[in-house]
């Protein structure tokens, strides 16, 4: 009776989660946590509450207590390294994530979060087996396909991207996080208006995201051809390892310095005069602060 008591307490606090009902899942958890001192889960699942509050201190906080209690709780491993993945601490987030591995090696969390930290240092290959491991284990998870998508395009592979694309849409067609990493891989095949529905359907889903606001009006930038124009130097440079584009940078500045410095001048021009076009056809005033 105490257990079933237990288990329907805690399935509580997760459906007030679900609710997005924060405080009143924060002081559930915590009388839960009072009641039941000894129960790991009641830590890490504060933590999660917090995490999704994006309260990266307290996250991190109860996922370590509840760690002291059970160093193999598998919620406190997935919110230690979902906090540290977002707050954007990839070294500490690299450790946490290869740890987790070890111990959960049927996790395809962990991979998908790998496979994200190799795209943001430009190792796509990499990024790719992360992505292809995850899918190993979840075969239909329409974020993971999304993701190895947009790797696939940041690759060149336009055919298997799409692909991709078709299977996430049919795996899960109401995500805005999935239609944005479609936006992002349509964009880099060259697929602008592909990549503004995308953004519109994920705009729609997510109002209040400033991330989607922000991409989606940088997409809309992007129908003017000369703007893309002066992009396509930025896009070859993306493809490259850092250390050849900051070489090539320094022999186009040394041989071609007037022209370089031309250059600039077009682009600036170029983007912020599309830019106060955008701001004025969706807000009605060129020169909105979008708020982050």
């Amino acid at each position: 009776m105490n257990e079933r008591l237990q288990y329907s307490q805690f399935e509580r606090i997760v459906q007030l989660l679900d609710w997005n009902r924060y405080q009143e899942s924060i002081k559930e958890a915590e009388a839960y946590i009072q009641m039941y001192p000894d129960d790991s889960d009641g830590f890490a699942l504060l933590g999660k509450i917090f995490l999704e509050m994006d309260e990266y201190k307290k996250a991190l906080h109860w996922s370590e207590e509840a760690l002291k209690k059970d160093p193999e709780n598998p919620l406190a491993w997935e919110v230690r390294a979902g906090t540290l993945y977002t707050q954007q601490n990839w070294k500490a987030a690299r450790k946490t994530i290869e740890e987790a591995i070890s111990l959960f090696p049927e996790n395809s969390y962990y991979y998908f979060l790998e496979g994200n930290i190799y795209n943001q240092d430009g190792k796509f290959k990499q990024a790719e087996k992360s992505f292809e491991h995850a899918l190993r284990i979840e075969p239909y998870n329409a974020l993971y396909l999304a993701n190895y998508g947009y790797v696939q395009s940041l690759l060149g592979n336009k055919q298997l991207s799409v692909v991709m694309e078709r299977q996430a849409l049919e795996s899960d067609p109401e995500h805005p996080l999935i239609f944005l990493y479609l936006a992002w891989a349509a964009d880099q095949r060259g697929d602008v208006e592909n990549a503004l529905l995308f953004l519109e359907n994920a705009v729609r889903m997510d109002p209040d995201n400033p991330q989607t606001r922000t991409e989606y009006l940088e997409i809309l930038q992007k129908q003017y051809k000369i703007y893309r124009f002066f992009l396509l130097p930025s896009k070859f440079f993306s493809k490259v390892k850092p250390w050849v584009a900051i070489l090539l940078w320094i022999l186009l500045w040394i041989l071609f310095k007037p022209l370089v410095i031309l250059f600039i001048i077009l682009y600036a021009a170029a983007h912020w005069s599309t830019k106060l076009i955008v701001n004025y056809k969706v807000f009605g005033n060129a020169f909105v602060k979008i708020k982050k």
